[in-house]
């Protein structure tokens, strides 16, 4: 081996190096990766706009319904479960929910709940209590407040 063949050895590995790498100047790999990465890049922004278009930015709008069938008597009370639903796309906080029991005799039996968080689109319970039947009188169940 003479001290000329060095470098001639060396060009042709480069030459080599480069060949193998393609004419772009990048590995399959790279090409590989840089795919990849684009692809979850658009899907990213892709599925942000989907949700802010989709709606779920509503404002909360949260509805109360007694279930009537599910009444119960315990210890002479009588316990009304309530029905609480954020039909919104954004969460409600400190909903407070009043009922309202009207028998007839006396003043109407008036009584509350609070749920802290309702997120959109989600059902939550509570259970108000009165000494009267509700069955026996008129009751109204509604949302007094929330944030």
């Amino acid at each position: 081996m003479t001290p000329g063949d060095e470098p001639q050895r060396r060009h042709a590995q480069e030459a080599g190096q480069q060949e193998s790498r393609g004419r772009s100047g990048r590995s399959v790999a790279e090409w590989t990766t840089l795919a990849i990465g684009a692809f979850l890049i658009l899907a990213l922004v892709g599925l942000v706009t989907y949700l802010y278009v989709s709606g779920n930015n509503r404002p909360p709008v949260v509805e109360a319904m007694p279930l009537a069938r599910e009444i119960r008597r315990a210890e002479g009370v009588y316990y009304v479960p309530i029905e609480v639903t954020n039909r919104g796309g954004r969460t409600a906080e400190d909903v407070v929910i009043q009922a309202e029991l009207s028998t007839g005799e006396g003043a109407p039996e008036v009584t509350e709940f609070t749920i802290d968080f309702l997120a959109g689109d989600e059902t939550a319970e509570g259970t108000v209590v009165f000494v009267s039947d509700p069955s026996a009188g008129a009751l109204t169940v509604g949302v007094a407040s929330f944030r």
